[in-house]
């Protein structure tokens, strides 16, 4: 059987690879495919369905330009309606005909003679493609740490990206491991069914309030007869978040101070108990690691079923969780709120490029022009990759930069042709890139998944979305190697 050839090949229907699927069929390209590992659309949408789970941007920045939403029931949008929202927008541009579930990518190699890229799925099936789009999110494969004892444990075990809906929690003694992002959200909600409820602290955050509100009917009918106010909510959330929020990125601006005391104040306004108030208090930089918002984090702490633990997991055994001072936690259900493999780019896909290029490789080195591209990878995107994370601001901003680039570069290439940066354009981004960065708070002293162990930063952006989206706006076609004539 002949295999099947592609114009592209999209890795993944999340936001990026949705959008990308959006904006090369309106760039005329019709021969493409989307491959997505799981069942359903949406990405991190789909894979985390953990009770609470919701998005920590506005809604109505946490959507395509292109596609606004009027029907946001929340100021933060929950789980379930990002899903439905992207499931609509992939409807809205008919788009399911080039999705195809259940297919995992596993490897790449490229044939320079051909000049085409031979991708093979986990069940040995076979595609060509001359482009290929990576919408892998670098949030998307759980870290499980290592603990003693954990093969004892007679429970159920699994992570927040992989929660077993099978599962009863009610009457249940649960252990979350983990109190950042994820956790905060579980916890208040499962809380008042289960029997008991301990949560593993390894560093205290700053918590900020949420805020979050559902929008009446007015403001919704509003939002749909006058489109006017949708994009005007957006433009006034773009410009707060990128003109107010990215300076809190900064340590020692007055927006990081500012802040730093309105989380120690809201802290002292939840919790009264002034040991337990200590354990929840941050001694580290806001910011250098994710600042969260929440409503109802802290008030969970003022529940008799829940308790704050911070002395350290020394092992598992078949029931319960003993800690490093002795002390032994009853435990039927532990949920791993313990975050991703964020610095390690794509673990799961072994790519050969051009030049003996390798993915494992560059997983070392984790160095892109503009976030977007690798040296000898030719005619391949790799979107949300290197240095193109937040901490200020929605990702959709990003997404829609790198797809302009994108379809500005493949439109204004002949047929046949390759591209790929070069080398020393790579090496001059991301030298600037790091003296950026070296100012910010990501750089600070305290640990996280935005930095390597070495304190090399691979993930995060260190300038406004604004700024971002200027940089895309016209490609430089000196920092490009093109085999012809473009």
């Amino acid at each position: 059987m002949a295999i099947q050839q592609l114009d592209f090949a999209i890795i993944g229907a999340g936001f990026s690879g949705i959008g990308a699927a959006i904006k090369i069929q309106e760039a005329g390209f019709k021969n493409f495919k989307v491959f997505e590992k799981t069942k359903g659309i949406s990405g991190t949408w789909y894979d985390n369905d953990y009770p609470g789970a919701a998005c920590d941007v506005p809604s109505h920045l946490y959507c395509y330009s292109f596609a606004p939403n009027p029907d946001w029931s929340r100021i933060y949008s929950p789980q379930s309606e990002i899903r439905s929202y992207v499931e609509a927008v992939v409807d809205q541009n008919n788009l399911r005909s080039h999705l195809q579930f259940e297919t995992e990518i596993v490897s790449a190699e490229f044939n320079e003679q051909t000049a085409l890229w031979t991708l093979k799925t986990a069940k040995n099936e076979k595609f060509l493609a001359r482009f290929v789009v990576w919408s892998v999110s670098f949030l998307g494969t759980p870290a499980i740490p290592s603990f003693t004892g954990l093969d004892n444990f007679q429970g159920k075990v699994f992570h927040t990206a992989r929660w077993d809906r099978s599962v009863d929690l009610s009457g249940k003694n649960v252990v979350i491991i983990g109190s950042a992002a994820s956790a905060l959200q579980i916890g208040p909600v499962i809380a008042p069914k289960v029997k008991s409820l301990t949560m593993f602290q390894r560093t205290a955050n700053y918590v900020m309030p949420r805020g979050d509100r559902d929008y009446s009917g007015f403001e919704k009918w509003l939002f749909r007869q006058f489109p006017f106010f949708n994009r005007l909510l957006r433009s006034w959330l773009n410009a707060r978040q990128d003109k107010f929020f990215f300076r809190a990125m900064k340590p020692g601006s007055w927006v990081n101070t500012i802040i730093r005391k309105r989380s120690l104040n809201y802290l002292k306004q939840k919790i009264k108990d002034p040991v337990l108030r200590k354990k929840l208090t941050a001694n580290i930089d806001v910011g250098c690691k994710r600042i969260l918002i929440s409503d109802d984090f802290y008030d969970m702490f003022c529940r008799d079923n829940v308790n704050l633990q911070t002395d350290g997991i020394a092992e598992f055994g078949a029931d319960y969780i003993e800690t490093k001072a002795g002390e032994r936690i009853k435990a039927d259900v532990v949920v791993m709120a313990t975050g991703f493999l964020a610095t390690e780019f794509m673990p799961g896909v072994n790519m050969t490029g051009a030049n003996g290029a390798s993915l494992a490789k560059w997983r070392d080195d984790l160095r892109a022009l503009k976030g977007l591209m690798v040296p000898d990878f030719p005619n391949t995107f790799f979107l949300l990759g290197p240095n193109t994370g937040l901490g200020h601001s929605s990702m959709i901003l990003m997404i829609e930069s790198q797809l302009k680039y994108l379809v500005d570069v493949v439109t204004g290439l002949k047929s046949g042709v390759t591209v790929a940066p070069k080398s020393d354009a790579v090496a001059r981004y991301n030298k600037q890139l790091q003296l950026e960065l070296s100012e910010m708070v990501w750089s600070t002293s305290c640990q996280s998944w935005y930095k390597r162990a070495d304190g090399y930063i691979p993930t995060m952006w260190p300038r406004t979305t604004a700024a971002y989206q200027t940089m895309m706006s016209e490609v430089d076609w000196s920092e490009l190697e093109v085999s012809g004539d473009k």
